[in-house]
């Protein structure tokens, strides 16, 4: 079966700096989510598709964990690293 990540577009980098890049794509997505609750937020738009980059990075990062815990690297379960503080709100589509 071929990879969704096809690791020849994407630059080898070792197992710490892909759990680092989770934790902290992931920190900024919640981040984010708590703008968006925010009752002062003057610019919801910009923060909503600065959300969905960063989401979209998410799901990218955790693919690749996931196909590297499959590999058999040694790496903590991905619940374990992120733990979602609320649930994630729907992707609204850019036009």
């Amino acid at each position: 079966m071929k990879s969704k990540y096809n690791k020849l577009t994407m630059p080898i980098i070792n197992n710490e700096t892909l759990l680092a890049s989770l934790q902290a794509v992931f920190k900024t997505v919640n981040h984010y989510e708590t703008l968006l609750d925010s009752e002062t937020l003057r610019d919801p738009e910009n923060i909503s598709e600065l959300l969905f980059f960063y989401e979209e990075a998410l799901e990218t990062l955790k693919g690749v964990y996931e196909e590297e815990i499959d590999k058999g690297e040694n790496l903590p379960p991905l619940q374990a690293i992120i733990k979602p503080t609320k649930i994630s709100r729907p992707h609204q589509q850019r036009t």
